[in-house]
């Protein structure tokens, strides 16, 4: 077990695999499936990685797998029960994607931890809260610690906004640090028009619509700004997408 573990910490993945596998062959064992899980999740073989976890009853590293492919019940299942830290905060991410806020954050009630991961679910949850100072505060500490997650900027963005801060610098750097991400662009082109920059900003609702095809609110913005500068055709061609888009059920 030892040369297998020594060959993962020293990033021989293959050769820990077959030692692992030699190992489980001969004599299964919690600590041996838990070893292939993190093997196998390195290798980018995440379910495979999930059934050894799942073997090793590590739930905590099941649910981390289940979080980062969109499972978000089959998560919260395996975090059933477990109440230590860790447990907690991916247990307030999973509810945070689930949109239901006072839950996630209730689950981070007196954790101590300035880890960039705890700050963002902190901050995500009291900015749909309405807490936007308490969110304005986390998010930038988070940002402090790890200044490469577009979503970081973008909730300060969306905080700013709210307490009629100007926001276009942080969403310039979200877009730069992700440039697929549609809410962007259409909140860029927001901020844009309101600053009476009409033409920039049917320009980002352009960009946020070829990114995301149905996000309709960009194809209402779009419209409106459109018909601020007198364009009523081009208008009446975005409602007339949005009505597709709502018939075809794809909104």
């Amino acid at each position: 077990m030892q040369d297998a573990l020594n060959a993962y910490k020293q990033g021989n993945l293959n050769y820990a695999l077959r030692k692992v596998q030699e190992i489980i062959e001969k004599s299964e064992s919690q600590e041996a499936y838990n070893l292939l899980g993190k093997i196998l999740k390195e290798m980018g073989k995440d379910d495979e990685a999930l059934q050894a976890f799942l073997k090793a009853g590590n739930r905590l590293e099941a649910a981390r797998i289940y979080l980062q492919h969109g499972l978000y019940r089959d998560a919260l299942n395996q975090l059933k029960d477990l109440n230590d830290k860790d447990a907690r905060i991916l247990r307030a991410l999973a509810y945070i994607k689930l949109e239901e806020y006072e839950k996630a954050r209730e689950e981070l009630t007196n954790i101590e931890d300035n880890s960039p991961i705890t700050l963002k679910a902190k901050g995500i949850a009291d900015y749909y809260m309405g807490n936007y100072y308490d969110a304005l505060r986390e998010l930038s500490l988070a940002i402090e610690a790890y200044p490469y997650d577009a979503e970081l900027f973008y909730y300060r963005a969306l905080t700013k906004i709210e307490l009629n801060m100007d926001p276009e610098e942080d969403l310039n750097t979200a877009i730069s640090l992700n440039p697929y991400y549609a809410e962007l662009y259409y909140n860029k082109g927001v901020v844009l028009e309101t600053k009476g920059k009409i033409e920039e900003a049917i320009k980002f609702y352009s960009r946020a619509i070829e990114v995301k095809p149905q996000l309709v609110k960009a194809y209402y913005r779009r419209a409106k700004a459109l018909m601020k500068m007198g364009k009523e055709d081009e208008a009446m061609k975005d409602i007339e997408s949005v009505n597709q888009i709502k018939n075809s059920g794809s909104s």
